[in-house]
């Protein structure tokens, strides 16, 4: 079972793969390490994935907040805990970050392997962010960084998601999520003065990182831009072909 690491620590936690990961020889697994695996297929709608996320992806995801100054975090989707524990690995000493997730067999691991006082973990679906704030004593929060497969989910929960999302934040916050196409960059446009969007070509599939920052009241945020230029042809390819099945399913 993966080792919690304090933050700070010289051998902090950078392992680029995760324990559960499917490409591990079968032989070098235990039956605890399976039944994730297997938990893993099973909730494709809810993990979006059976590959956990890549070393690469995890660092682009926590280098999206401003740890300096971030004391209350949220985490949308622990999973098996591979961002939870680089989250904690840069938080601050007197930080606090939030876990949700909502398969029981995923807060089982984390509570196993995830020894630290700054992490309180909660089984909820992300559409109950607010009541579960209230009940942490929690005003409002500093970052949201989600790893839910948005693409998958219907478009009102994705909504709904976004909403208490951004409404938890604190002016200056950051809503970080990352998704393997563009498809939902309009919805972050709509609710966010500023939106930047990052790609990791490391990770299966490659994915697009978001970082969308709430700008106080009346200020004025960049406008959104894709980067690097890599990732503009991935999605101007990935929409390609989405057309070109279309077309197809056509005749």
């Amino acid at each position: 079972m993966p080792r919690a690491v304090s933050p700070g620590h010289a051998g902090g936690w950078r392992r680029p793969v995760s324990a559960y990961h499917p490409l591990r020889p079968l032989g070098g697994r235990s039956w605890r390490e399976e039944a994730v695996l297997i938990q893993h297929i099973k909730s494709i709608r809810t993990s979006g994935t059976i590959l956990p996320a890549s070393g690469f992806l995890v660092r682009s995801l926590a280098e999206c907040v401003d740890f300096a100054h971030a004391r209350d975090i949220v985490e949308l989707g622990a999973g098996t805990g591979c961002v939870t524990r680089e989250l904690l690995r840069r938080m601050r000493p007197d930080a606090r970050l939030l876990s949700l997730e909502i398969n029981p067999a995923f807060i089982e691991v984390c509570q196993g392997s995830i020894r630290d006082p700054r992490l309180t973990l909660r089984q909820a679906c992300a559409t109950t962010l607010p009541g579960v704030l209230e009940q942490e004593g929690m005003d409002g929060v500093d970052a949201v960084v989600s790893g839910l497969p948005l693409s998958l989910m219907d478009d009102g929960v994705v909504d709904r998601i976004l909403d208490v999302s951004h409404a938890s934040l604190r002016p200056l916050g950051c809503f970080v999520q990352y998704q393997y196409s563009l498809s939902n960059h309009p919805r972050m446009t709509q609710r966010y003065g500023e939106v930047d969007v990052g790609f990791t070509l490391l990770n299966v599939p490659p994915a697009f990182v978001y970082r969308c920052t709430r700008r106080p009241a009346g200020e004025v945020g960049r406008v959104s831009r894709v980067r690097p230029p890599l990732g503009s042809l991935y999605a101007a390819a990935l929409a390609a072909v989405a057309m070109a099945v279309r077309t197809y399913q056509q005749f």
